[in-house]
């Protein structure tokens, strides 16, 4: 497989030196990227890589960047401790806290109500509530996925379990995994065909498929290395997963791995979108 890079950016802080970036994500009509990097949010024309603002608001290091589907706000998650919603205007609208750092954001793709996760809790904000509902969870949040008809919320979390929630948070279902590695990727499908399959990686280097009620579709992969994000291509048909490997490998919807997308990279590769 052969890919072209359209465009590159090296991203440095104001000290010159190369900061590393924890998550990224496209505006839902693809003119623009959001990057996190250090304690930035930096917006990009997604089609010559112009920057067009960086965006400063918090503290320490920004983990997690989300964008609503209707595409009229997205946020940003920081260690921190704190969610900052922005406008697609890129002005900061609201900002909120947890007693943790911030892990991973998803909004609600029917409601666009915002999940923020923490390290020990997780919250909705939403702009019809006027305060943000936190529920309390064991162990530590490490990534998270809505479903595609926003009825349920997937929590990947570090003893190796996938608690599945509602939009009210209170726990539908869980996915104990063998071997209690930590899932640090997992995302729901895409796909109209088998909408409610969730691809769940782990630490134990394996991707495996499940329902939403919790049985194993199919049999468990070892892909040779721990997964850091997995996501699905608009319809489904693919799956991008990048990690330990340095690289980013593209599956069909089944698992089955077809090759390298771009160039091994130096380091981890934490975060990938699909445009």
């Amino acid at each position: 497989m052969r890919s072209i890079p359209k465009w590159v950016d090296k991203i440095q802080d104001t000290d010159k030196q190369e900061q590393c970036i924890y998550d990224l994500c496209f505006n839902p009509d693809g003119s623009q990227l959001i990057v996190a990097s250090g304690n930035r949010v930096l917006v990009y024309d997604a089609s010559d890589g112009t920057l067009i603002q960086p965006l400063k608001g918090h503290k320490d290091t920004v983990y997690a960047v989300n964008y609503a589907k209707n595409g009229q706000k997205f946020a940003s998650g920081s260690a921190d401790k704190t969610v900052i919603i922005w406008s697609n205007k890129l002005e900061g609208l609201l900002k909120y806290s947890h007693s943790d750092a911030i892990q991973c954001l998803a909004y609600n793709p029917l409601t666009h109500q915002l999940a923020s996760c923490a390290l020990s809790d997780f919250a909705f904000w939403s702009v019809e509530q006027k305060a943000v509902q936190k529920h309390k969870v064991n162990s530590r949040i490490n990534t998270c996925s809505w479903t595609n008809d926003g009825q349920y919320l997937a929590l990947g979390l570090g003893n190796g379990s996938i608690s599945i929630r509602n939009k009210l948070g209170e726990e539908k279902g869980r996915i104990d995994r063998p071997e209690s590695s930590a899932i640090w990727a997992l995302s729901w499908s895409t796909s109209k065909e088998d909408i409610d399959t969730l691809c769940v990686t782990d630490f134990n280097k394996t991707l495996a498929f499940y329902t939403l009620g919790g049985k194993l579709v199919g049999k468990e992969r070892n892909i040779g290395f721990d997964a850091l994000r997995t996501t699905y291509f608009p319809k489904g048909e693919y799956i991008l997963v990048c990690g330990t490997n340095k690289a980013t490998m593209l599956f069909t919807r089944d698992g089955i791995r077809l090759g390298m997308v771009g160039d091994q990279q130096d380091s981890w590769v934490w975060c990938t979108a699909v445009h």
